[in-house]
């Protein structure tokens, strides 16, 4: 069994990987760090959701084709974190986001940047911590619209 310290070490640097493949568009290794069928939710800062998928080929395959093409940055910070048994660790994390989309793509907004936390539960399984759980929450969530040229 791995110790608290050991757990929420290998957990944040999960987190870490998050951050990183969503931004480098690794979407096969961004896949592997979820469970096959984990309970994803994103809300606005009104609370009500915006998204939800319980698969994560899904999830991953709409989250690749919403950020086709962009630029983003995502980053999170200030981790709570708390054992609940030797296989699951919840998880409180604060974020920032931000998206950039091609200037030529009128499906999507010039930009967008947010801020919240996700929760989330994390299950132990094969020797790899792995996202089971993950809910977003967003307390800001500015959109800006693409200019329009009269």
């Amino acid at each position: 069994m791995h110790s608290d310290i050991e757990a929420f070490e290998a957990i944040g640097v999960q987190k870490a990987r998050y951050c990183r493949y969503i931004d480098t568009k690794r979407w096969d290794e961004f896949g592997k760090l979820f469970s096959t069928e984990p309970e994803v939710r994103f809300m606005d800062p009104e609370g009500s959701t915006v998204a939800a998928f319980n698969s994560v080929g899904d999830f991953v395959a709409a989250t690749a084709r919403y950020l086709e093409g962009a630029r983003t940055i995502h980053q999170v910070h200030n981790a709570e974190l708390e054992r609940v048994s030797a296989h699951q660790v919840t998880a409180i994390w604060s974020m920032e986001d931000y998206l950039v989309f091609p200037e030529d793509d009128e499906t999507r907004p010039a930009s967008m940047h947010g801020y919240g936390h996700y929760h989330e539960t994390w299950e132990l399984a094969d020797g790899q911590w792995r996202i089971a759980k993950l809910a977003l929450r967003r307390t800001i969530h500015e959109i800006k619209p693409k200019e329009r040229v009269q």
